[in-house]
This record gives C-alpha cells, sequence and structure tokens, in this order.
C-alpha cells in the first residue's frame, strides 16, 4: 500500500513538471537557451560556446557558471533534439527525482508517514514546481543536497556512507552560487551537532574529509578568482548589513511565503506565495514540534531553517530563486506538521480528519494549477519572451542576407537565442567567436545591435525589435514594413520583423 501511495505521488510530481514543458513558462528566456546550446555544442565538439574543451566552468554570458547541469542536459539534448522540451526536461527529471529523495530523507529521520506527506508537499510545491520547469541550474542544488543529507543520516547505522555523504556535498556546491555559502556553513552546524559520532568512527570520518576536500579545494580556488567572482559582482553582494537583516527576515515573513511571494515573474505567477495558505497552520506545527522534541536530528532542520535565506539576503533582495533549498525544507518540516495534526485528540474520526485534509490539499492543488497552467502563460508574456523564437526562425527562413536583432528587446544577453533556435553548426559558431563581454555578437547574417545608437539603418537589412520600437525607427526617417505577424496567446504583437524603406 505504501509502494502505491509512493508511486501515485511520484506520477503525480513528474507530470507537473513534464506537461507542456515547451509551451509553459510561454517563451524562453536567455539563460535557459545559453545552457541548452552549451550543452548542444559539448555533444557535437567536445566543446563549449566558446571552444573551450570540456569546461568544468561554462563562461556563458559571462557569469562563469557551474558546469554539472549543462552536462546532464546533454541525454535529453541527444535524444530530443535542441529545443525548449529537450532542455527543460532536464530540470523536470531532477525536480521528480528530489521528491523521491526527499521521502527517503524524511522515513530515515523520522517514519514513512512523514515521508509520504514531505514527498506529497513537495510534489505539489509551487515553489519547486517552478524551477522544475525551467532550464535554471538551481534546482540541481536541492537534489544534491538532500541526497548529501539522506546518506549522512544513512552513516549512523552504516559509517561507510560517510564518504559518499562527503562526496556529494562537494558536488551540491558545485551547482549554483548560493550553495557556496549555504552549504560550507550547514556542514560546520552539522559538525558541531554530531561531532561525537564522528570521532567515533574517526576513519570513516578522515575519509569523508578527504574525498570532500579533494573536489572542495579546487572550487574555492576557482570561486575567489576574478572569474569565479563575476557573478558576485553582477549581483552586486551588500555590505550594509541592516539591509541584510532586513531581507534576511523577510523569507520568514508571511507576505513572501504566503500571499505574494518572490515579485520576480519568472520565479513565480504573481499574487500568491510560494507555498499553499494550509501550510500557515502545518509548518508552526511542525516546527513546535521538531523544538519541542529535542532530538539531534531534528536540530538539523533548524539550523536548514537558519541558513536558507542567507544567500539571497548578501545580495539584498528577495529571490526565491537564490533560496531554493527552502523549498524541500518547508515541505518536510509541512509534512511533519500534518502527521503531528493527525495525532492530535480532536473530537472527529480520524478518517474524516484525513479527508478534510486530503480535501484542502487537493483544493488548494487545484486552485494553484489553473492558476500556473491557465493564467500564468497570459500575465506579463514579456517576462519570458514570448513569440521570440517564432520571429527568430522565420526571420532565419527568409532570404535576406542581414538580420538586425534590437538589444533593446532584451540587453546584449538576447545574442544566444539566434544560434539556439536556428541550431547554428557549433564548430562554426566558435569559429565566429562571439563574446557578450566583449560585445562582438555578430554570426553571420546575424547582427546584435542597439538600434538606438545607429544614426543610419542599413535597408538592405530585415530588423527585429519590438512594437514599440518602431516608432525609434519612424524618428529616424525610415518606414517599416512587418513581413510577418507574430502574435502571443494574448492576440498582442510584442515582436515585430520588419524591413524598411526611406
Amino acid at each position: 500500500m505504501q509502494v502505491l501511495k509512493l508511486s501515485i505521488i511520484i506520477i503525480i510530481a513528474a507530470l507537473i513538471r513534464i506537461v507542456f514543458l515547451d509551451k509553459i513558462p510561454n517563451g524562453f528566456f536567455p539563460d535557459e537557451a545559453s545552457n541548452a546550446y552549451d550543452a548542444y555544442s559539448i555533444l557535437h565538439t567536445g566543446r563549449d560556446q566558446y571552444g573551450d574543451f570540456l569546461p568544468l566552468v561554462f563562461k556563458s554570458a559571462n557569469d562563469y557558471r557551474e558546469g554539472l547541469y549543462i552536462y546532464l542536459m546533454i541525454p535529453f539534448i541527444k535524444i530530443f533534439g535542441l529545443n525548449e522540451f529537450a532542455a527543460r526536461m532536464t530540470s523536470g527529471v531532477i525536480g521528480t527525482l528530489t521528491v523521491l529523495i526527499v521521502y527517503y530523507l524524511a522515513k530515515e529521520v523520522f517514519n514513512q508517514r512523514v515521508a509520504l506527506f514531505s514527498a506529497l508537499l513537495l510534489a505539489v510545491s509551487p515553489w519547486h514546481i517552478q524551477f522544475s520547469r525551467i532550464t535554471f541550474r538551481a534546482i540541481l542544488f536541492p537534489c544534491l543536497f538532500c541526497l548529501s543529507l539522506l546518506f549522512f543520516f544513512k552513516s549512523f547505522k552504516n559509517p561507510k556512507f560517510l564518504p559518499l555523504s562527503g562526496l556529494l556535498f562537494s558536488f551540491s556546491i558545485f551547482t549554483y552560487q548560493s550553495a557556496r555559502v549555504f552549504v560550507p556553513l550547514f556542514l560546520i552546524g552539522l559538525i558541531f551537532i554530531f561531532h561525537q559520532f564522528l570521532w567515533q568512527h574517526k576513519f570513516y570520518t578522515l575519509l569523508a574529509s578527504l574525498v570532500f576536500l579533494l573536489f572542495f579545494i579546487p572550487q574555492i580556488i576557482f570561486y575567489v578568482s576574478p572569474q569565479g567572482m563575476t557573478r558576485a559582482n553582477d549581483v552586486i553582494l551588500s555590505s550594509n548589513w541592516l539591509t541584510i537583516i532586513k531581507v534576511y527576515f523577510s523569507h520568514f515573513s508571511p507576505e513572501f511565503l504566503f500571499f505574494k511571494g518572490d515579485p520576480n515573474p519568472r520565479h513565480l505567477p504573481q499574487h500568491r506565495g510560494e507555498l499553499y495558505y494550509f501550510e500557515m497552520i502545518t509548518i508552526p506545527l511542525g516546527l513546535f514540534y521538531l523544538i519541542k522534541e529535542k532530538r539531534k536530528e531534528n536540530t538539523i532542520f533548524l539550523i536548514w531553517l537558519i541558513l536558507y535565506p542567507l544567500p539571497a539576503a548578501l545580495t539584498s533582495e528577495i529571490h526565491s530563486l537564490r533560496a531554493i533549498i527552502g523549498a524541500p525544507l518547508f515541505a518536510i518540516i509541512s509534512g511533519y506538521g500534518l502527521t503531528k495534526l493527525f495525532d492530535l485528540r480532536l473530537p472527529y474520526k480520524k478518517s474524516i480528519i484525513n479527508f478534510i485534509v486530503l480535501l484542502i490539499v487537493s483544493i488548494s492543488f487545484v486552485f494553484y494549477s489553473h492558476r500556473y497552467f491557465i493564467d500564468y502563460p497570459r500575465w506579463l508574456s514579456t517576462a519570458w519572451l514570448s513569440t521570440m523564437g517564432e520571429v527568430i526562425t522565420y526571420a532565419d527562413k527568409t532570404s535576406s542576407q542581414c538580420i538586425v536583432l534590437d538589444t533593446n528587446i532584451y540587453g546584449e544577453h538576447i545574442y544566444i537565442l539566434v544560434p539556439f533556435y536556428t541550431k547554428l553548426e557549433p564548430s562554426y559558431y566558435q569559429k565566429l567567436g562571439v563574446d557578450v563581454a566583449i560585445h562582438r555578437l555578430d554570426m553571420g547574417s546575424w547582427k546584435v545591435e542597439n538600434l538606438n545608437e545607429i544614426s543610419s539603418l542599413n535597408k538592405q537589412c530585415v530588423y527585429i525589435t519590438t512594437t514599440q520600437q518602431l516608432e525609434t525607427i519612424i524618428g529616424k526617417g525610415y518606414k517599416p514594413q512587418p513581413l510577418e505577424h507574430f502574435k502571443d496567446i494574448n492576440g498582442e504583437e510584442i515582436y515585430q520583423l520588419v524591413k524598411i524603406k526611406s
């Protein structure tokens, strides 16, 4: 029976993370395209988009990304080709596996009931679903971290698991910038709490430490290098302690967790929190019993809770992506609270309570699903550059030998959508020397330019720009003529492909 319940939960998790991946979110973001094209380039040439041979760290959009996620994308792109579905499938699979890992983690620490509820709540978690459906490498962080912690708890029964846990912890750091802050601090707490156990098993502890350092030290050397600090400098680490404290505590606020969530439309459908309303009851209840029971294992989850907002707080920004490690944590705490709710002596039969709870969870999930799959694609479609793929694909099939992509659409980083949608041969692309860091963005017939900075336009070219930007073209003394109309789900033309006349 328990296997059947777990199977149903995993099926739900997989379906909600995989169906309509190529259409929802509505569009495709440059960060996603960059990861996908790097994987495509490695697949066909063994080199990334810049021509570097099997790099561990990818320069990408000049932000030097950890390569583990990109290498995991390769099998999906090999099977399904270079497209939105193949790129996002990686996150869908990782997200689904995380649900299974959380089940075994909660079962190891608590019991099977808590495990099933924890897995169910993560399976339907708006926070976790959002990043399981887009090609952002951050989704790999909670997956590997939970797996690392699972094997650490398993080592209590069999210390031979300690080296494997150490290896996985080092890998979990190599997933996303937030892990660089969170994991080392978490491990300090882990060592402090379980120092007696680690001392009793000195050999396996030493072996785990050596394995961890073997993979962690090279990462540290890179992270403190100019390239490794590029992304940290881009997001601007805050030095204002009052701001850091304010942003830190905002990640515990009901506004963030239950009502408004992350304001970035790419991180959450607007007008809802990261979690469900009913968890305003189950999370405090779970926390209460975690503290009350005073188990060492429970303390780990409290340390996890204390540390989870820190990476986001250091950048002075409410940010569910940088705080994504909180998603499985809240599912476990909430699942634990649910089991304690069932154990309360209430004047109702347990069957009635079970039915009510299941009904509330189901209704909450149905409302969220409607908001995500029906409403979300229609909201702020510019956030995902909806229809841009259609425009680029159509432009590439025209006979024009000069196609200009306007950077006013989404800055210079939009360049990567060109090789992604045109499936530009990687070996050819690498020879072009495209590099956003030095503003070298021409790709054969394709040119990526800021139309506002060009006084005289080439009438032999066709131009991809926004509908609003047409006024700028007219202001320069040209008459734009649309070559094709590209309407989004709301029937609006966000982007235009035009030729021009004097």
